[in-house]
């Protein structure tokens, strides 16, 4: 019965760990990595950063347009509006943004 007081307990506790995340990346782990961590989509990766060197170029703005409006790439590959999540606020999607755009850069820039 501890066990499972324990469990339930434990349980309890994940998803507010998870609400202590900062909002960019709280965003992107719930809802962008289903495609953007995900090596069978064609999404580019965040752990692929020369998928994304052309979208930085485009800069921050026109991240922020596609994620909110979304995108269909020349090969067909579509981006949908506010990743599939229409309750998202704008506020949210641009953090999930920033998160992937400090992240990407962050890796570009290391060694």
């Amino acid at each position: 019965m501890r066990s499972l007081t324990f469990l339930i307990a434990a349980l309890g506790a994940g998803p507010a760990l998870a609400d202590d995340l900062p909002d960019g990346k709280r965003i992107f782990d719930r809802v962008c990595s289903a495609c953007h961590v995900n090596d069978l989509s064609e999404a580019p990766q965040v752990k692929q950063p020369s998928m994304w060197a052309a979208r930085i170029a485009k800069g921050r703005d026109a991240l922020y347009q596609s994620a909110l409006n979304g995108f269909v790439g020349a090969t067909g590959e579509e981006m949908p509006p506010r990743g599939g999540r229409p309750e998202l606020s704008d506020t949210e999607v641009k953090a999930a943004v920033d998160f992937i755009f400090s992240t990407v850069n962050t890796t570009r820039n290391t060694p």
